[in-house]
């Protein structure tokens, strides 16, 4: 069973995966789905934990953890090429 993350921001994103910052990291290894919003549509992802960082409320410094993905839409792939070519793109 895949654990939800809540909401979550994106600090980094690439083929292979991303860097969430959240209020609490799960453990390495952890099963995740969810949902990517990328130019107006929600992109289904599933992934795993691949590394943790746990945060500090009393510094109001968030939880950050890399996710690769296992499954990813063929949409979200083919989006972070043209960006990954294209010098200076942001992924806005």
């Amino acid at each position: 069973m895949a654990t939800s993350l809540g909401t979550w921001f994106t600090i980094n994103l690439g083929r292979g995966g991303f860097c969430a910052e959240l209020m609490r990291a799960l453990p390495v290894g952890e099963s995740v789905e969810g949902l990517i919003h990328l130019k107006g549509r929600d992109i289904s992802f599933a992934g795993r934990v691949a590394w943790a960082a746990a945060g500090d409320s009393r510094l109001n410094l968030r939880a950050r953890m890399g996710l690769c993905f296992l499954s990813v839409d063929p949409d979200l792939v083919r989006n972070l090429a043209g960006w990954e070519e294209g010098a200076g793109a942001s992924p806005a």
